[in-house]
């Protein structure tokens, strides 16, 4: 039994770089990261954060700027732009993949107790959105809250 309450000693992550910050999320999530012809902007001013929609697999998946959502400027959509589609959060019907608009491909880490330490919150970040800020290395990352994410995406009207 005391296998199963084991911490691994080390995580896979990616690191997904956006226009002023990196988020660092575990690997599993990852399903692919798209070109940016894949995203279908939406025309209208509302929901800054809802980008608009990724072709995937014969799907419309919700593609979220993070930054815009965090209080920030996202990026223009570039050639470097990446749509990356997370697998879905949960285990219920209502529960779908969504994509994160970033900057460029994801990056693989291997992640351990040692290579990473906290770090405050800046003022700019939304608690609510937000869990953590890491320092990896010389970098600094955050942590999203893909949970409080994945309600707002539910609840979104269709892109």
């Amino acid at each position: 039994m005391s296998e199963l309450l084991q911490v691994p000693d080390q995580l896979y992550c990616v690191l997904l770089a956006l226009r002023d910050d990196t988020l660092v999320l575990p690997n599993a999530l990852i399903a692919e990261a798209l070109a940016q012809d894949s995203l279908e902007l939406r025309d209208d001013a509302t929901d800054r954060w809802l980008a608009g929609q990724v072709r995937w697999r014969n799907q419309r998946l919700p593609a979220v700027n993070f930054e815009t959502l965090n209080g920030g400027l996202a990026a223009p959509v570039s050639r470097r732009s990446r749509m990356v589609v997370l697998h879905a959060l949960g285990e219920r019907p209502e529960d779908q993949p969504w994509a994160l608009v970033c900057q460029g491909y994801p990056h693989l880490v291997t992640l351990s107790r040692v290579a990473l330490a906290p770090l405050p919150l800046r003022e700019s970040d939304h608690p609510e959105y937000v869990l953590a800020r890491v320092r990896i290395g010389n970098s600094e990352a955050l942590i999203p809250d893909l949970d409080r994410i994945s309600e707002l995406v539910r609840a979104a009207p269709a892109a």
